[in-house]
């Protein structure tokens, strides 16, 4: 009988794990003191929903080394700047003053979609991003569009008129009345048949670039040190963090009920090494709590895996 390495086992049981919620996944885990790896259809791109906002971080932070911007600089909200989804800022009035920092933390601890495009175009558009990860020398991260992008597209495809409105207008008047059962079978239809991803990610390219951001490779050590302070901030805990207790987390969800729930992470036990742990899922059809469970345990098993090393 061949016996089994404690990676091997770990790997069956995410495996199994998987296999228990009808979804489309992607899953990669390395463990940074020894670069030990766990890939399931790893490479594999798929809808990164939020998760590509971490893209971003990355990128507007290296124009700030270079110095060609400062999260210092203010911003003045305007009605053309508010984004439908996650977030605060679109319930804000027009006027209301910030700086580029403050949404910087926005949009990843609470993922807010206005403080999203307000970081792109400071980190320099859609081209941008693709470009940073270009001169990483990381493949398989694709942004595809803004977020306004993305949901005029959802929009449109329940209303043809919300893809042509401008921008504040659509963020006010919302999507249409379709009751509940209608919006969910919009909703479905755009994710299984019509939708346009939000941007697309391989699990190894984001795991890839989180452990660039641990090891402070991808941008200044400073940089680096605050990007891992504000993805450690992170306020949606109910994925990977869900069952985990007594390591920190620094980390970003991506989500559209109940089709995708991801998360990517690199989580600091009490003891043992640091790992990363990107989480991606897709064409779900079901109850979102047993997506929800089932990342959450795979993260349990990793973490007591490295407390154990």
């Amino acid at each position: 009988m061949v016996e089994l390495t404690r990676l091997a086992v770990l790997e069956r049981r995410l495996r199994t794990l998987a296999a228990s919620a009808n979804a489309q996944w992607g899953i990669y885990v390395r463990f940074l003191d020894n670069g030990e790896e766990i890939a399931i259809e790893a490479d594999r791109k798929m809808d990164t929903m939020s998760l590509i906002k971490v893209p971003i971080l990355v990128a507007l932070m290296r124009r700030v080394d270079r110095g060609e911007v400062s999260l210092d600089q203010p911003i003045t909200l305007e009605e053309d700047h508010k984004r439908l989804g996650t977030g605060v800022l679109r319930l804000f009035g027009a006027g209301a003053t910030f700086r580029l920092r403050d949404a910087l933390w926005l949009m990843e601890v609470v993922s807010d979609n206005t403080a999203t495009d307000i970081c792109l175009e400071a980190a320099g558009g859609v081209a941008a991003v693709n470009a940073a990860m270009a001169e990483l020398g990381i493949d398989g991260i694709e942004m595809t569009g803004t977020a306004l992008d993305w949901f005029r597209a959802l929009g449109g495809s329940m209303d043809p008129e919300l893809a042509r409105m401008p921008p504040g207008e659509f963020a006010r008047r919302g999507y249409p009345a379709l009751g509940a059962a209608g919006t969910a079978d919009a909703r479905a239809r755009y994710h299984f048949e019509v939708g346009q991803p939000f941007s697309l990610a391989t699990p190894r390219a984001l795991g890839e670039l989180l452990a660039r951001i641990h090891a402070r490779t991808c941008a200044s050590e400073a940089s680096c040190a605050l990007m891992l302070e504000i993805l450690a901030g992170q306020q949606l805990r109910s994925f990977i963090p869900r069952f985990v207790w007594g390591a920190g987390i620094a980390h970003k969800t991506g989500n559209f009920e109940p089709f995708i729930a991801s998360d990517i992470a690199i989580a600091t036990p009490w003891r043992g090494p640091p790992v990363v742990m990107c989480f991606l899922t897709g064409r779900f059809n079901g109850q979102k709590n047993v997506l929800e469970d089932c990342l959450g345990r795979m993260a349990e098993l990793v973490v007591l895996e490295a407390e154990t090393r």
